[in-house]
Formats: C-alpha cells, sequence, structure tokens
C-alpha cells in the first residue's frame, strides 16, 4: 500500500490497482472488444449490447437497415451489409445498400441446372427450364455430367454436410439439418451437438469456455470452437468506395469521413498535388519536415497539407 504525502492510498470497493493507479473491475469481464470504465459497467463497441457486451445487435431485424430490393441483409458480429440476392451479382461499384445488384444470366453463363430435354429462359433473378412444345420432358437433373431423377434426394461426394435433390430439373442443395437429441447426429456437419468437454474451446483470456459450434470477436477477428480447436479469420467487412477512410478507435471496419487529415488510408491521386512553404510541389503521398522546425512533419494527402507534430521528437 503506497503512501502519498504521508497518507496511505488504497483502491475503492470494485477496482484494483495499487492505489495511486486503479483499475475499475467487471465480473467475467467485457466481450467482443468492450471496455470496463467503472465496476460491472462496461462500454460496447458498436454493433453489440448486453451487461458484458455479450450480444450482436442484429441491425437486419431490428429494421435499422433498408437494403434495396435485390439484395439481402446479412447481420455480421458488430456489423451488417447488403448482399446480393440469389440470382444477382454486383456491378462492381458495391454501393452499400445493394442497389449496385444487377441479374445474372444463368442461362448464357451456363449456371443453371436444366435438363438437356428442357430449355433454359433466363429471368429477373433466376431463370426457368420449359419444356419445348410437343416433348415429353422428365424433369431429371444433370449434375456433374451425371443424371439424377427428379425428386431424387443424395448427398455430395465433396461435401458430406450438404444435401441435395432434383426438383423438376433443378438441382437444389441445403445444409444439413442438425438435430442434436439424435444420438447419431454427425458431429462434423454438427459441431453444436457435442457435448464432450474435450470439445470445448478456452477464449484467449483463459477465463472464458465455449462449446464446439459456438463463435465470438477478439481482436478484429471472427473466431470459432470447432471440437476443442479454436479457428479465427479476419472480420468480414463491408466495402468502402471513397477518397478517405479511417478505423475509429475501437471499432474494426474502415469508415468513409471527409476530413483528409484524420484519415488512416487514402486513395492516392498524383494529380492532385500540394504547393508547401518554398513553393515546391509535392505529389499526393509525400512527407516532409516543415522548414523552421525539427518535429513537425507534413503530408500531401489528394492536395491537401496536413501537420503534425512527432511527441517522440521534442
Amino acid at each position: 500500500m503506497p503512501f502519498v504525502g504521508g497518507h496511505s492510498c488504497s483502491c475503492k470497493p470494485g477496482y484494483t490497482g495499487n492505489g495511486t493507479v486503479c483499475k475499475a473491475m467487471c465480473d467475467g469481464l467485457c466481450q467482443n472488444g468492450g471496455t470496463c470504465i467503472s465496476p460491472n459497467n462496461c462500454i460496447c463497441q458498436q454493433g453489440f449490447t448486453g451487461k458484458r457486451c455479450e450480444t450482436d445487435i442484429d441491425e437486419c431485424s431490428d429494421g435499422f437497415v433498408e437494403c434495396n430490393d435485390k439484395a439481402i441483409c446479412v447481420n455480421l458480429p458488430g456489423w451488417y451489409h447488403c448482399e446480393c440476392r440469389d440470382g444477382y451479382h454486383d456491378n462492381g461499384l458495391f454501393s452499400a445498400n445493394g442497389e449496385s445488384c444487377i441479374d445474372i444470366n444463368e442461362c448464357k453463363m451456363g449456371r443453371n441446372t436444366c435438363a438437356n430435354d428442357t430449355v433454359c429462359f433466363n429471368l429477373e433473378g433466376g431463370y426457368d427450364c420449359r419444356c419445348p412444345h410437343g416433348r415429353n420432358c422428365t424433369g431429371d437433373c444433370i449434375l456433374d455430367n451425371k443424371v439424377k431423377h427428379n425428386r431424387q434426394i443424395w448427398v455430395l461426394d465433396n461435401d458430406r454436410c450438404s444435401v441435395c435433390s432434383c426438383q423438376t430439373g433443378q438441382v437444389m442443395c441445403r445444409r444439413m439439418v442438425c438435430d442434436c437429441e439424435n444420438p447419431t447426429a454427425d458431429l462434423f456437419c454438427c459441431p453444436e451437438c457435442d457435448p464432450r468437454l474435450s470439445s470445448q474451446c478456452l477464449h484467449q483470456n483463459g477465463l472464458l469456455t465455449y462449446g464446439s459450434g459456438e463463435s465470438w470477436v477478439e481482436n478484429c477477428q471472427q473466431c470459432q470452437c470447432l471440437q476443442g480447436q479454436v479457428d479465427c479469420w479476419p472480420l468480414s467487412c463491408p466495402p468502402v468506395d471513397c477518397e478517405f477512410t479511417v478505423v475509429p478507435e475501437g471499432e474494426c471496419c474502415a469508415r468513409c469521413i471527409i476530413d483528409p487529415c484524420q484519415a488512416d488510408t487514402i486513395r492516392n491521386d498524383i494529380t492532385k498535388t500540394c504547393t508547401d512553404e518554398h513553393g515546391i510541389q509535392r505529389f499526393s503521398g509525400s512527407s516532409w519536415v516543415k522548414h523552421g522546425t525539427e518535429c513537425t512533419l507534413c503530408q500531401c494527402k489528394n492536395g491537401h497539407i496536413c501537420c503534425s507534430v512527432d511527441p517522440m521528437c521534442l
């Protein structure tokens, strides 16, 4: 217990430290990047809520997002994006609300399952397999150069977790439905049905455990417990199409901003130059030490001069 000016200091209940510097404590810790600001009080990153920031806000179901009618809202941990519906793909502009989604011509691109005795007709957002006049079409499907009869059901050779069926000339596939009450459930396809302790995973902080199949966000990565093994990959962020972007503190995805001096990343345009204090033309992306100073570094950002003082230089 340190003494300051002849007095002893200790942290108040709910805080930990040496008495001079105290830090708030939160039982169970703040999850998904949340910050403990006072005893048992977490401030959550955008997109999460709950006492421990354990709950992802579903912007799609809560009505916060309105996607184009050709797109569907997909909720992500801490975020969302508008994804083109089946039968559509993006034209390369990647608009935030999905208005850049355009129809896929499945017939022209060969992305259809029409049987050899039917004719493919492209439709908005899909296609139709029609039987030419005078023929007796079977409704069978062709998959990997093999005939699948109408209403036939099978499991994919290269993906035992997908079940497919032939429905009047069209191959329809879906993920296997997991029934954890079924003792013969395939744990490879349904890791959430594995009750064994050996299939649980320990959180990176060493304090939380997750069951097989559960997922969480840690350091801007999406992590999942798969039969005792933790697998993490970069968090999926929606594309941004703007000149200046920044990743706000406590967030994982870039956002568009107007002020170039606050930008983390810029889309350099070499035609937009800057003129420094000596009248010298500087290309976008170049940097220099401001004349008359030793610690002020300036940078040209698409015609805008941004200067800042390096505190390590003072």
